[in-house]
This record gives C-alpha cells, sequence and structure tokens, in this order.
C-alpha cells in the first residue's frame, strides 16, 4: 500500500475503491499497518479493532465483486471519539470509571457511518468525558501533538486530531461541547467541524453536557468533512432534540464557487488581544474569500462577552446530573468495599476512585450551581444568555432522549 493511497482525499479514495482499482481490504491493511508503526509515539488510539475493520472492509470488497451499490464512504477506514458507542468494542471515555465496558449498541452517528460502509479502525483518545482542552486528563493515556511531541494535540478530541495529522485514519469523529472539535483540529493543523446542534443525532454519545455536545468530523480537508457529516447527519426518532430540517448536499456545496457567499468576521474576536500569527492567518484567509468572490464583512456577536461565564455554569451542571448516574450501583466501576461498609461509602469510593481530577471539579462545581437557591440565579440565567443568543431553530434544550427501537 502506497503513501500516495493512504494520504488521498476521501473522494479519490472512494472512486478508486468503487472502481476496483484500489480495495477495501489493502486501505484498512495500510493504515493498521501505519498505526501499529507511528501510533507508539503518537498515542491517538485507546482500541484498535483490527478483526472488525478486516472483516468490514472483506464485505465491502465482496459486496463491489458482486456488482452491488456502495455507499458514499465504502471501505474508507475511520478512527472514532471514545465518547461514541460502538456495538462489541470497548467505550470507555477515556476513564476508569467505564473502563472495559462494552456496548450492546452502536450510536446513531456510528451506525450511519457503516451504513456508509465506512470502517471503523478503532476508537480514539480523548480528555475523560470530554473534559478538558488538552488530551492530558485522559485516565488511560496521554497523546501528543504528532507534529511535535512536545506539544499537545488540544482537546477534548485529541485523539481524533491527532490521529488525522499522523496519516492513521482517513477521517474521524470527534465531539464538541465548547471547542472540543474545533480547538484540537487548530492545533494539529487538520479541518474539524462542530455543526449546528441538533443536525447530528446525540444518540448513543456518552453524555458530557446535553444542551451543547454535538458530533461532528475532523478531516484533511474541508470536502472530506462534508461528505463524512452528511452520511451522520439527519432527524433521529432516538434524538428528541435533532433537527427535522432536510440534510442538505454537503459534498456538491464543496463544488461551487464562492460567489455570493456572504463571510462575518466578529468584531468581538478581532478586538481581543490575538496573537499576530492567529490575526495574520485570518486576514490571509479573509483576502483568500474576496479575491474568490465572496463578500467579507465585520459584524458582531454581543453576548461574545458572556460566552464564557454561560458555558462554566451550563456545562458542569449538566455535567453534575449526567454523571451522577455513575454510582458503582447503577453504572460504572464499583469500588472494592471493607466488611460492614454502607452504601454512602460505596457511592463516595466508587465515585472517588472513577473519576479523574478534572471531572470531579466540575461535577463539584455543577453541583454547587444546582442546589436549591442557586438553580435560577446561575443555571436558569445562563441558560437564557444562550439562548438569546442563538436562532431560535436551533436553540438547544437539554430535554432527555430514549428510544424503544434499539
Amino acid at each position: 500500500m502506497t503513501d500516495a493511497a493512504l494520504d488521498a482525499d476521501l473522494d479519490t479514495q472512494a472512486r478508486w475503491i468503487a472502481a476496483g482499482e484500489l480495495s477495501a481490504a489493502a486501505l484498512t491493511e495500510g493504515y493498521l499497518a501505519r498505526i501499529a508503526a507511528r501510533d507508539g509515539a503518537v498515542g491517538a488510539y485507546l482500541a484498535v479493532d483490527e478483526p472488525g475493520a478486516r472483516a468490514a472492509a472483506g464485505a465491502i470488497d465482496a459486496a463491489r465483486a458482486r456488482g452491488e451499490p456502495l455507499g458514499p464512504l465504502a471501505g474508507i477506514p475511520l478512527g472514532l471519539k471514545d465518547l461514541l458507542v460502538t456495538r462489541g468494542l470497548a467505550t470507555t471515555a477515556a476513564s476508569r470509571m467505564l473502563a472495559g465496558w462494552v456496548p450492546p449498541y452502536d450510536g446513531t452517528a456510528v451506525a450511519r457511518l457503516r451504513t456508509a460502509g465506512a470502517i471503523v479502525l478503532g476508537k480514539l483518545n480523548c480528555d475523560e468525558f470530554g473534559m478538558g482542552s488538552t488530551t492530558e486528563h485522559s485516565a488511560l493515556g496521554t497523546t501528543v501533538n504528532p507534529w511535535d511531541p512536545g506539544h499537545v494535540p488540544g482537546g477534548s478530541s485529541g485523539g481524533s486530531a491527532a490521529a488525522v495529522a499522523a496519516g492513521l485514519c482517513s477521517a474521524a469523529l470527534g465531539t464538541d461541547t465548547g471547542g472540543s472539535i474545533r480547538q484540537p483540529a487548530a492545533h494539529c493543523g487538520v479541518v474539524g467541524l462542530k455543526p449546528t446542534y441538533g443536525r447530528v443525532s446525540r444518540y448513543g454519545v456518552v453524555a458530557f453536557a446535553s444542551s451543547l455536545d454535538q458530533v461532528g468530523p475532523l478531516g484533511r480537508s474541508v470536502a472530506d468533512c462534508a461528505r463524512v457529516l452528511e452520511a451522520i447527519a439527519g432527524a433521529d426518532p432516538c434524538d428528541a432534540t435533532s433537527s427535522p430540517r432536510p440534510v442538505p448536499a454537503l459534498v456538491a456545496a464543496c463544488a461551487q464557487p464562492a460567489t455570493g457567499l456572504r463571510i462575518g468576521l466578529p468584531r468581538e474576536y478581532l478586538d481581543a488581544e490575538l496573537a499576530p500569527a492567529l490575526r495574520e492567518g485570518v486576514e490571509r484567509a479573509a483576502a483568500a474569500l474576496r479575491d474568490a468572490g465572496a463578500t467579507v464583512t465585520e459584524v458582531s456577536l454581543p453576548h461574545t462577552r458572556h460566552a464564557v461565564a454561560a458555558y462554566y455554569l451550563i456545562a458542569p451542571a449538566e455535567a453534575a446530573s449526567n454523571l451522577a448516574r455513575y454510582d458503582g450501583v447503577r453504572f460504572g466501576h464499583r469500588a472494592t468495599l471493607p466488611p460492614g461498609a454502607g452504601l454512602a461509602e460505596l457511592y463516595a469510593r466508587s465515585r472517588g476512585e472513577g473519576f479523574g481530577a478534572e471531572v470531579k471539579r466540575r461535577i463539584m462545581l455543577g453541583t454547587y450551581v444546582l442546589r436549591a437557591g442557586y438553580y435560577d440565579a446561575f443555571y436558569q440565567r445562563a441558560q437564557r444568555c444562550a439562548r438569546a443568543s442563538a436562532p431560535t431553530s436551533t436553540r438547544p434544550s437539554p430535554r432527555s432522549t430514549c428510544c424503544s427501537r434499539r
């Protein structure tokens, strides 16, 4: 397997596989060989599913040989952040709390990838339960930036960004609650996209903050991300917060000229103390868009000044609520207790052993925010701020979801 095939864009890989010029098995073996050779130094993968990947690749090649229609991602090997539930493959959220848990089902985004023909190579490292921005808060190992091992890859989807940057998969899925796709993509020099809330189902995603979490792609190009997003997006009866709006033709849109596009540059961001290199990069991008025919104008996002404060009330509050289920009885790690110990000690020791320091900090903050007398003053007020800054059609709701068909 040549580096040219492994480093080709998704459209090229898919065309070669559909035409029989490249087999899904060969492409998969190429990435598995790269993972074996390179990932020891990067630490992107928590688990590699070699048998599953080989079986899926063989099925794609057999379907092509029979002349059956192939999906848009047929034979494309992808990696998944370890917050995405995968049937028969351990999902840990990079936490000792879920170590060894093997789910009995696929989350919706994962199921849609498989339906599109994608091959799951394995699960990628992240900050524990998605809480962090460096991937140093994983309980199961550290991921480094493949461009310079002395630097972090960002987080919490640091394993996803590092795997794409290191050429250890064609593309990857991550989750974004407060920058967890976009920031590591920037750190690792790849493309990351957080879709509009509700565009991708959250069913089968280990919850951090339900009104903020969203699944999205990381890839080597905008077109690669568009292809993956088009495959996983859409309404889902298992997620009451998913959007019923039709999924647009995202891949086709990437081929359209920039003429007629209106691009806004938020004044509040440009007025911030940006590093010179960042400001220069933004200005280069704006100039390139203007040269391509787009209209680039300065806009105002007046709620920007409240964003961080609102996030650090909403996210910990919802995290404290979501993670309450991990008590050593219903879910999660169960501590070994001395004879005569009571239920309260079981809860305390199980959660104390299972959760890392950063998760504990956020649970404590969220528990404080949700206390009687503080709920309206903090959490509800922060939610009103968030909703006031979002279009009506995309205002998130922290409603729980359920589904009886899986």
